[in-house]
């Protein structure tokens, strides 16, 4: 009966032992200290050189306003904006990849009827250049008003380093095979 338990005792024993050893082998923890995170908030503003609409914001409402002129087919338009990255990161930059994409349309005729007669482009603003849209060499391509709701495109001119901004123009153009029904 001795030897009975005795071998009790050391099976309990070995299985103590196992058991302690995997907890502390699986179990082990470590410790971080002096950890500093740092933050930001990110702040994409823009404005234009219209008038109510030159102060920096982070939307525009051209309700109202006539910034562009009839367009007939045939014909082309510009405008300008600008784009400031006034984000504030503490211990590093950021950087902005800047996008662009038509978020919201009024669904009504005038839509349906220039989402795919009208095309546009956008290109960091050029007045040196000859182009007469004072679009630079450094532009997007043309895409219909109808491509621009469906997909964001890389603007041009690379990534928007925090604290800076950067000029734009926007061109249209509708192509002379339309009617003037669309005017």
């Amino acid at each position: 009966m001795k030897k009975i338990i005795t071998g009790f005792l050391g099976i309990f024993l070995v299985l103590g032992i196992v058991a302690g050893t995997g907890y502390a082998l699986f179990s082990d923890t470590v410790s971080m200290t002096g950890m500093v995170l740092g933050t930001a908030t990110p702040t994409l503003e823009i404005r234009t050189d219209e008038p109510n609409l030159n102060t920096w914001t982070t939307t525009l409402n051209f309700g109202g306003a006539e910034p562009f002129a009839p367009l007939l087919p045939g014909e082309y338009d510009w405008g300008e904006f600008y784009l400031r990255n006034q984000s504030d990161g503490t211990t590093d930059p950021l950087d902005f990849k800047i996008t662009g994409k038509i978020s919201s349309v009024v669904q009504n005729t005038h839509w349906d009827l220039l989402k795919e007669a009208v095309q546009a482009r956008i290109c960091v603003y050029d007045k040196t250049e000859m182009d007469f849209l004072n679009c630079g060499a450094d532009r997007t391509a043309w895409h219909t008003l109808k491509d621009w709701k469906n997909n964001s495109y890389t603007l041009p001119g690379g990534s928007l380093k925090q604290g800076t901004k950067r000029h734009y123009a926007i061109n249209f153009f509708i192509d002379s095979s339309y009617t003037n029904t669309i005017a």
